[in-house]
């Protein structure tokens, strides 16, 4: 499935309330493109949405170092929803 394909099938999932499958989506499309930061940002905020703060910060954690590995930063967006 491509990226895009990936990403909107996603978001559905996410509108409908299937969390756990929207995660799953989105872990894949962050496997094929690990700079998808608008993946790692659906990530963190479903973590959240489910209670689970600690794997919010571990997908924060990775995204920053992903990007580090590339010299950026995440954007303000992401590291607004935790911090």
């Amino acid at each position: 499935m491509a990226e895009g394909d990936l990403l909107a099938l996603a978001e559905a999932k996410a509108i409908e309330g299937r969390v756990e499958e929207s995660i799953a989506l989105y872990q894949q499309a962050v496997g094929l493109e690990p700079l998808l930061e608008a993946a790692h940002r659906a990530l963190i905020s479903l973590h959240l949405i489910q209670g689970d703060r600690a794997a919010a910060v571990r997908q924060y954690d990775a995204l920053t170092a992903i990007l580090a590995a590339e010299l950026q930063t995440p954007s303000p967006q992401t590291t607004a929803l935790l911090y």
